[in-house]
């Protein structure tokens, strides 16, 4: 899965990415009306709108970290491990996300090239996967939203750390031009790559069994908590059961969980009010929709 390009000044190394983009809504917001004053008189404001901003996008990149490492690197896939095949086991739970922050958006990718487990890359897809749903729900709770693509498609790390070809400009296509409202929409090639694995799909030379399987497991798992929306657009279903299921390990967390639920769906469904009422119609759709999608899943646990 690579692909090498020549440069006068040495090699450029191309492989698949999975790559997610995320941008913050509502930033531009937090500045209007802030022009025509004296600093003085604008310095309260200013404070104000900094901790919507960029306060918010970096403790936005610090959770998504937060939830990568509880979800991705503590978790066991449920498969059958041989004592003796318990050190691989480990070394085939370990994987590669990285991310970038950027004005108001984050991109989060992880390399699909790997040397000797292929577990890697799909471990890292997975908690991509938990982090920005979990991410999009907090972020809700706070009383803020988000759009994101997730795609899979060719790209090159710079050295500055940034990821760089057709797939983030793949993974912003999606996030600005099919997302709309706030949601997270999933590329076409990374479900033809789930699905690939799901069915066992090699793709290492000397794979092994144990990995294909593992592989097999994880992408079964992200492909569950995929669904089509109204649109017929594939999107992360992070209200949805087996998403849920994923995110909540053990009681104390899933009474936590329940508490940003229920303030997600608060700020979802005042913010459809609020929007309905001031006349805004592009805004009001958006958060309808959204709304639609809280109400449909009802994920409050019965009473």
């Amino acid at each position: 899965m690579t692909s090498n390009s020549d440069r006068p000044n040495g090699n450029i190394n191309y492989y698949y990415y999975l790559v997610a983009f995320i941008d913050v809504l509502g930033q531009k917001e937090a500045f209007q009306n802030l022009e025509g004053q004296s600093l003085e008189d604008n310095h309260p404001k200013l404070i104000e709108a900094h901790k919507q901003t960029v306060w918010f996008v970096e403790n936005l990149r610090n959770g998504f970290k937060d939830f990568f490492d509880a979800y991705t690197e503590e978790r066991e896939p449920s498969v059958k491990v041989a004592p003796e095949k318990m050190d691989q086991f480990k070394a085939m739970l370990k994987s590669n996300l990285k991310h970038q922050r950027f004005s108001d958006c984050i991109q989060a990718y992880v390399c699909l090239h790997t040397d000797k487990y292929h577990s890697h890359a799909i471990n890292g897809v997975f908690g991509t996967l938990l982090a920005c749903g979990g991410m999009l729900l907090l972020s809700l709770a706070m009383k803020k939203a988000f759009r994101a693509g997730i795609e899979v498609g060719l790209g090159t790390e710079l050295d500055n750390g940034e990821i760089y070809g057709p797939v983030l400009y793949k993974a912003y296509e999606l996030e600005h031009k099919v997302a709309e409202y706030p949601r997270i929409v999933i590329g076409r090639e990374l479900v033809n790559y789930l699905t690939a694995l799901a069915n066992k799909h090699q793709q290492l030379p000397a794979q092994t069994n144990e990995d294909v399987e593992l592989c097999k497991v994880m992408a079964t798992s992200c492909l569950k908590m995929i669904v089509r929306d109204l649109d017929g657009v594939p999107i992360l279903d992070y209200l949805g059961s087996d998403f849920l299921q994923s995110i909540n390990e053990n009681p104390e967390q899933a009474k936590k969980f329940e508490e940003v639920l229920n303030q997600a769906f608060q700020f979802v469904e005042s913010e459809y009010k609020k929007r309905k009422q001031s006349g805004d119609r592009k805004l009001a759709l958006r958060y309808y929709l959204l709304l639609n999608y809280f109400k449909a899943k009802n994920p409050f646990p019965k009473k």
